[in-house]
């Protein structure tokens, strides 16, 4: 199975992850790290490339990251230059959801490229997609 790791600024990727339980169910080999406000940069950086270690049971791990340029994005980043993995940054549900849901039957090329279309695709104007008249307000 496939590791998934979720880096982000604050509580974000913890509720992610608890939000798509919710829908999916309660998920193995995840995990979630935060990065508040104080927190040692260099500490981030060892905990990703911890967390990645004990998440490869064989078939690779994807990170997760909330905003590319930013302290988690680049601290991944980082560790990519020492570690093997995926990363993919601007996490959303439909992401979370789709690499949990695939990651058992994909490799991890193969599901990085089907979670990138669900991230897309699930961004979505409401009102173009259920064709309601923006006159009628």
């Amino acid at each position: 199975m496939i590791g998934i790791l979720v880096v982000t600024h604050g509580n974000f990727g913890k509720e992610l992850l608890k939000s798509a339980e919710l829908i999916i169910g309660d998920q193995e080999n995840v995990k979630t790290l935060s990065l508040n406000r104080g927190d040692n940069i260099e500490e981030l950086y060892s905990c990703v490339n911890k967390q990645i270690e004990q998440l490869d049971e064989g078939e690779g791990v994807l990170v997760f990251t909330d905003l590319f340029g930013g302290s988690p994005s680049n601290v991944t980043a980082a560790n990519m230059e020492e570690t093997y993995f995926e990363s993919l940054s601007g996490v959303n549900l439909p992401m979370l959801i789709e690499a949990l849901d695939l990651r058992v039957n994909n490799n991890l090329k193969e599901l990085v490229n089907k979670v990138l279309k669900a991230g897309v695709g699930g961004i979505k104007d409401i009102r173009s997609e259920l064709q309601i008249a923006s006159d009628s307000i």
